[in-house]
């Protein structure tokens, strides 16, 4: 009678212990924190993250100005830059899907502006250069 019985808690510790070590594994240790940097603890109330916290990924966080979080999980380790806030798991999601825009160091590699089209080149950034759009009249090749 007794071994049925011990067998069911030894099998019952088992289980425990294999879901208590899956949920630690999603979890995020923080490495780093640079400038002010909270996390909601419940409803419009918050508390500052320090390192050595672990976050869940569901865990909504807020960057200020400024500021940055370094995170790790298992071997990756991912920055959370300034000015953000959300749940970390749809922060992390977001820096994996910004891979649009004009990168360094790539070349022109069509252009559709005429050369007499009565525009000056100059090093000096104007309001009206630095709000239009390059990429209606210029094509980009990625150098990588």
């Amino acid at each position: 009678m007794k071994k049925p019985v011990i067998v069911a808690v030894a099998l019952l510790t088992l289980v425990s212990v294999t879901l208590f070590a899956a949920d630690s594994a999603e979890e995020y240790v923080v490495q780093s924190v640079t400038g002010k940097v909270e996390r909601e603890v419940s409803a419009n109330r918050w508390e500052a993250v320090v390192a050595g916290m672990t976050l869940a990924p569901s865990a909504v966080v807020n960057t200020g100005l400024n500021a940055s979080l370094v995170v790790q999980k298992g071997d990756s380790v991912i920055v959370i830059k300034a000015m953000q806030k959300g749940p970390l798991e749809k922060l992390i999601a977001a820096l994996g899907a910004q891979t649009a825009g004009i990168k360094r160091g790539s070349k022109i590699k069509e252009s559709r502006v005429s050369a007499d089209s009565g525009q000056a080149v100059s090093n000096v950034s104007t309001a009206s250069t630095r709000a239009s759009e390059a990429e209606v009249d210029i094509e980009w090749v990625d150098s990588e």
